[in-house]
């Protein structure tokens, strides 16, 4: 994890204003949302890893699965997740609903070196969401 010195830090926006700007830079909400936290989340690039800018938030008012949400961002982060190449080697030992479950392949480094290039993308691509949102 490498975390980016932001503005928008600590800034509220109703969801509703903000998500579709977002969505046409390319961020949608992370996977891993709950009805009071979550993160928009920007796959940089594929080489190297995955490579995520992140945008955590947290809500302020409402719930995520409701209209009117209110939220407020915290530190804004770049993310390398690296994955093996190949096959899982643990997969389908446990049957065919297990396996048909558990096919993908757990990361080789859930929090990998952020590569000094894309910290400069990251950067890049922060800003200019700055630019447009404050």
């Amino acid at each position: 994890m490498y975390p980016l010195k932001s503005k928008l830090e600590n800034a509220i926006f109703p969801l509703n204003d903000i998500e579709g700007k977002l969505k046409n830079h390319g961020f949608v909400i992370g996977a891993n949302w709950e009805y009071d936290h979550g993160s928009f989340d920007l796959l940089m690039r594929d080489d190297d890893g995955y490579q995520y800018l992140r945008l955590p938030f947290n809500v302020t008012s409402g719930s995520l699965d409701m209209n009117g949400a209110v939220i407020q961002f915290e530190t804004p982060f770049l993310l390398t997740h690296i994955y093996n190449e190949g096959l899982d080697d643990n997969i389908g030992y446990e049957g065919n609903l297990t396996g048909s479950l558990n096919q993908f392949q757990e990361p080789i480094e859930k929090d990998g070196k952020v590569p000094r290039k894309y910290q400069i993308k990251g950067f890049e691509i922060l800003k200019s969401i700055e630019d447009e949102l404050l």
